[in-house]
């Protein structure tokens, strides 16, 4: 996470190339740590809802930084985090206007879920399988969708592979919004087998069946979390992200043995004064590595709806996704 301190040169902002699914539009700072995505009403309202009535379950979705203007420059905007963001240039606004993109000039300052990993492996799973409104949504636009996933896993387990992005050792593998369509319930273990094939190469049977468990244990804690709340999450996400890296993720998961002391003679000074210097540096940064991360994503069609009841539509899906992890883990462990 950036310092609260810290500006935002929106003059500096570029295309963000490395989500797995999703709209065009997205930018970064040139830190890659935060993410700025335009957005409706409804979504930077529910981000702000969340904070104020939900922590618990704002502490399952990416950190909210703020709002950003796309349309003037050099206009002040509003920021919990109590950043001072400038309005995005003429020249980024042009940028944005490649693809397609959420007709809104209003964006929403996020943490980049993917900053902090060497080789990040990311999986986005469409949640639900009724995927709009029908009470807030054009007739024609709710027909394609009832299409959409009554020839796709969305209507058989409620979820489905929106897109994701597999490190091969080389180079990233890309899998669009394609890809997770021709999947059925039978097949769709093969998609969950391809992502976390890093963590077969990069570990052992039972190091990687046990990172298997922790993460879904944290897909759990998001069901639990829906179980508890009354809400409605039309086309909401479950993104999965995990070190892609071999070297690192062994690392990370205390895999990996440390080379032995080949000589054990005093330090010189100026050995000493680097080793300071690198705790300080170690210190000062925000966050530790991890191995991995599960958040949900993507709130344009999102509301706290009290009186309702919980989301079925959405925990019907991941709780069918917490069924490919054991079938996952089962072949894993052996």
């Amino acid at each position: 996470m950036a310092s609260q301190s810290q500006q935002l040169d929106t003059s500096t902002l570029k295309a963000f190339q490395n989500a797995a699914a999703g709209h065009e539009g997205v930018l970064s700072d040139p830190s890659g740590e935060l993410l700025i995505k335009p957005c409706t009403q409804a979504e930077l309202d529910f981000y702000q809802q969340t904070l104020a009535e939900h922590p618990d379950f704002a502490e399952l979705m990416p950190m909210f930084m703020g709002t950003l203007s796309l349309g003037a420059p050099a206009q002040a905007v509003d920021s919990i985090a109590a950043q001072e963001l400038l309005a995005t240039s003429e020249a980024q606004k042009s940028q944005r206007s490649y693809g397609t993109k959420i007709a809104t000039e209003t964006a929403i300052v996020l943490e980049n879920l993917e900053h902090g990993f060497k080789q990040p492996n990311v999986l986005d799973i469409k949640l639900g399988a009724q995927l709009c409104d029908p009470n807030n949504t054009a007739p024609e636009k709710v027909a394609r969708l009832k299409k959409v996933a009554a020839e796709t896993t969305s209507g058989s387990l409620a979820f489905r592979i929106a897109g994701m992005k597999v490190w091969n050792g080389n180079s990233f593998d890309v899998y669009d919004k394609l890809y997770g369509r021709k999947f059925s319930a039978g097949n769709v273990k093969d998609g969950f087998a391809t992502f976390f094939a890093g963590l077969t190469t990069g570990l052992k049977p039972d190091e990687a069946a046990e990172l298997l468990e922790t993460i879904e244990a944290e897909i759990t804690k998001v069901r639990h979390a829906l179980e508890r709340s009354e809400s409605r999450m039309y086309s909401a996400s479950l993104l999965i992200v995990y070190e892609g890296d071999s070297t690192a993720l062994s690392t990370l998961t205390g895999g990996a043995a440390k080379a032995p002391q080949i000589s054990e003679a005093a330090p010189t000074l100026s050995e000493v004064k680097q080793s300071e210097l690198e705790e300080e540096e170690e210190e000062e940064q925000d966050e530790e590595p991890v191995a991995f991360k599960v958040k949900m994503i993507d709130f344009a069609h999102a509301a706290w709806t009290l009186g309702q009841g919980k989301d079925e539509n959405v925990i019907t899906g991941i709780k069918n996704v917490e069924k490919q992890m054991d079938e996952l883990i089962s072949r894993v462990a052996g």
